[in-house]
């Protein structure tokens, strides 16, 4: 706490009831604590900015990183299907949307009902 003691601490009390006063302490204690707390908000408001900024600038890095992974794999299967034009082209997760539905033979079989006695 500063490197202060108990005894500065105790020094620092007196000399502020004594130039304060006895009557106007409580509102300087409450006017300091009211500060305090705008200080204390105002802080975590900007951590949050901060961390927010530093979100969003990581979330458009991987988005680039993504989109240079993409666009190679494009360009590789591309360059394949020319160096190979009579090979089964493979379905492609980049360019073909996902099924709706999986076929009914890939689908797990249910569990028997069980018969109660």
């Amino acid at each position: 706490m500063l490197g202060l003691g108990i005894g500065e601490i105790l020094l620092i009390v007196v000399l502020v009831i004594v130039v304060v006063g006895p009557e106007r302490l409580p509102f300087l204690i409450r006017s300091a604590g009211r500060m305090y707390g705008q200080v204390r908000r105002a802080s975590d408001e900007l951590r949050r900015a901060f961390v927010l900024e530093a979100d969003r600038a990581d979330a458009e890095e991987r988005y680039r990183k993504l989109e240079e992974r993409r666009k190679a794999a494009i360009e590789a299967r591309r360059k394949a299907e020319e160096d190979n034009p009579g090979a089964v082209a493979q379905p492609s997760l980049l360019s073909e949307p996902p099924p709706e539905r999986l076929p009914e033979d890939e689908l797990d079989e249910p569990a028997p009902k069980r018969e109660e006695a």
